[in-house]
């Protein structure tokens, strides 16, 4: 079912023998990004939208037009604040809604897979050009739920490791400067 209102958890999480107290908000679909505080506090007050350490952003895999919505949510999150540091996870849920050629066709769910180009695409679009995470679960039965969190977790603890090392920092600088010497 879609989300109707925000809900929020409180979960704590421990990952790579670390400790973490999470604040997970669960939208409903917004009609835009706010573009600065202002907005943010005049429409999605509580929300904090703006000042999240990450975001996971969740399409119907049985319905790939709703990738459009996080593909233009996206694009207003990254117009709107500096994106350098906060890691993205693309979710394609109801995975269990997408059949698979492996699946005898008496327990075929009710969508066919003849949009498996657009998943691939997707996930193209998503890992090589926009440099998130991917990945497919059902919220319905649990399936992979768990690493949707972890791999998210994962990727922030990269980005605050990465954060705290000024070697990394050093050799980053260093390529992207594309800069050249000549002697």
């Amino acid at each position: 079912m879609a989300t109707d209102r925000k809900y929020t958890y409180y979960p704590t999480v421990i990952t790579n023998e670390r400790w973490y107290k999470v604040k997970i908000s669960d939208l409903p679909v917004i009609p835009y990004f706010p573009v600065n505080s202002f907005y943010e506090w005049a429409n999605y007050r509580y929300y904090g939208l703006r000042s999240a350490t990450a975001y996971i952003l969740v399409f119907d895999l049985s319905n790939i037009d709703t990738f459009q919505y996080i593909k233009t949510l996206r694009e207003q999150i990254c117009e709107s604040r500096n994106m350098q540091n906060v890691p993205v996870l693309v979710v394609g849920n109801k995975e269990d809604l997408i059949v698979s050629e492996d699946v005898p066709s008496n327990s075929k769910p009710a969508i066919s897979s003849s949009s498996d180009e657009k998943r691939r695409d997707i996930v193209n679009l998503v890992k090589k050009h926009w440099k998130c995470g991917y990945m497919e679960c059902s919220a319905k039965y649990n399936w992979r739920v768990m690493h949707v969190f972890k791999e998210l977790m994962n990727m922030i603890e990269t980005v605050s490791n990465r954060d705290q090392s000024p070697m990394l920092d050093n050799i980053q600088e260093a390529l992207d400067r594309n800069k050249c010497v000549v002697i």
